[in-house]
């Protein structure tokens, strides 16, 4: 893998978290009282929770990171469900959110791929 390719494959993955992370963030703070602290945590717990799905996929916990991409995307239903109710749009949306955590999932797997091929070539 190229040093531009891997450049892009981190920029990809750094949008992707971006906007999962908003996600995540706003269905937190929208089920808290509303304070100063809520709007802070709720911060910390969206690039926590987010962060997972790359740092897990990068120690070859799969597993573990397929499940953070499932809770990912149950946190986007709960988002276009707060927003738009039950509509096209929602529908639309769901298939939308299932490619946020799915594409910070499989750019990971790749550098985790890339590691693992630096590796093998290395020991021969």
């Amino acid at each position: 893998m190229t040093r531009q390719m891997k450049k892009l494959i981190i920029t990809t993955i750094t949008f992707a978290l971006l906007t999962q992370i908003t996600h995540a963030s706003e269905v937190f703070y929208s089920i808290s009282r509303y304070t100063t602290l809520d709007y802070i945590v709720s911060w910390i717990f969206a690039i926590s929770l987010e962060m997972s799905i790359l740092i897990f996929t990068l120690i070859g916990k799969r597993n573990t990171a397929i499940f953070f991409a499932c809770v990912s995307w149950t946190i986007n239903l709960l988002y276009y469900w707060f927003s738009f109710g039950f509509t096209q749009k929602f529908v639309s949306m769901n298939v939308i959110s299932l490619i946020i955590p799915l594409t910070i999932y499989f750019y990971s797997e790749l550098i985790q791929i890339n590691k693992i091929n630096k590796k093998k070539n290395i020991s021969k």
